[in-house]
């Protein structure tokens, strides 16, 4: 899960959310290279596969879409690509945590716009730079080509980030860099260069038809997407390249877990807890519990997904989805707000403890932008005390305040 979205009466405030949620889209048409991304998926109540290719239309459905062949009313729309990454350092073995998203969400009424969010998670040091940038329409570009040696491939591109997928390799070059900011100041300068394959698993669905609830507003407009998603994930993909913080540069390898998610849920206030876990066993978990604006749960929208080591799939939903309960609350020295980072998870398919790896992994990017908690997480067997039997990601979205009171008088001045 990963939106970062707001209220649609939230007026003249949406000009400082600017910041998320940024930059015309280029124009862009198919054309042969890659199958139409302007014909939206058929998906049949009926089919009950778990693979996402029974019914998505790959490679056109694993990147960005017009947002026309979504939804009629482009307020609605939302999307993002996205990876969490475990990579160690090959001479040291030093662990790495890597997030990196591609947004694509409506700005204001008519005005959709693009977004980068990047971040390390480093465990040795306890540290977790971060930035987001945003784009004007003609710093940024979507193109579609044939390369000599590696075939065709789609493209995201501005003066910070290049992001590929290779259609033939099934695979993704990911090439981006910015200045740190933690508290809306600057410091150090990180960057990604990394390659992400399809070599270890399938592509999966977190619902029989890859067609998910989103949030209150479902049903709240006239369109059939309104308040629902697509949604599909790759728990591991083979990752290699290099990350840099302030110079120094670091060869890593690893495994990403890959989320794209779209759909007509850009009017929904949105917020949630969302894992995803990473078993030793060789099996992977996903569960997300929505939340309504007073971030009391939906539990008619909770999600649970297991994949066993073979690669067969079970879902669970609502209530049967498990419990959640939060253990430990804590607070960030840099803004007056809580998460709940230690959680016991008690769900069909096993009951797990979650513990980050250190505290500090918020990702406050910048004034008048939604703040959220997205970090490298322990799982552990049953509670605190048990064993560690894998890895994985957190991400906490719904529990900061839009706006301090200075950012607020400045929005509504």
């Amino acid at each position: 899960m990963k939106s970062h979205t707001l209220q649609s009466d939230l007026g003249p405030m949406l000009l400082i959310v600017s910041c998320l949620i940024i930059a015309l889209i280029p124009a862009v048409s198919a054309n042969d290279i890659l199958p139409d991304t302007n014909n939206t998926p058929a998906f049949s109540p009926d089919n009950n596969s778990s693979r996402a290719e029974t019914v998505f239309n790959f490679p056109a459905d694993h990147v960005l879409h017009q947002p026309q062949a979504i939804v009629n009313n482009i307020e609605l729309f939302a999307e993002w690509i996205y990876w969490t990454a475990e990579l160690k350092d090959v001479e040291t073995g030093d662990l790495y945590g890597v997030q990196y998203t591609l947004f694509q969400l409506n700005m204001q009424p008519g005005l959709i716009g693009y977004a980068n969010h990047m971040a390390i998670s480093d465990i040795r040091n306890s540290q977790h730079p971060r930035y987001r940038y945003v784009t004007l329409p003609e710093q940024a570009n979507i193109s579609n080509g044939i390369d000599s040696n590696k075939g065709a491939y789609w493209q995201y591109k501005d003066n910070q980030t290049t992001l590929t997928y290779w259609q033939d390799l099934d695979a993704w070059n990911i090439v981006t860099l910015g200045n740190v900011s933690s508290d809306g100041g600057h410091g150090q300068n990180i960057s990604l260069n990394l390659t992400v394959v399809n070599d270890n698993a399938d592509y999966y669905l977190h619902r029989p038809n890859g067609l998910s609830a989103q949030g209150e507003c479902q049903d709240s407009d006239s369109e059939a997407m309104a308040g629902r998603s697509y949604y599909y994930s790759h728990p591991s993909m083979n990752t290699t390249g290099t990350l840099t913080v302030d110079g120094r540069s670091v060869d890593v390898q690893g495994n990403s877990w890959f989320d794209h998610q779209w759909g007509g849920f850009g009017k929904c206030f949105m917020g949630w807890d969302w894992f995803s876990m990473r078993l030793d066993d060789g099996s992977f978990v996903m569960v997300y519990n929505l939340k309504d604006p007073s971030l009391n749960d939906i539990p008619s929208q909770r999600g649970l997904t297991y994949i066993d080591p073979q690669g067969n799939v079970s879902w669970w939903y609502g209530e049967d989805a498990g419990n959640l309960t939060a253990t430990r609350w804590w607070k960030s020295d840099l803004f007056d707000f809580r998460y709940p980072l230690d959680w016991t998870i008690d769900t069909p398919a096993g009951k797990y403890a979650l513990q980050p790896y250190f505290d500090e992994q918020t990702m406050n990017v910048a004034e008048g932008e939604i703040k959220y908690w997205e970090g490298l997480m322990r799982v552990r067997e049953g509670d605190m005390s048990g064993e560690q039997i894998g890895i994985g990601y957190m991400e906490l979205v719904g529990y900061a305040p839009l706006f301090s009171q200075n950012e607020e008088q400045t929005a509504t001045a």
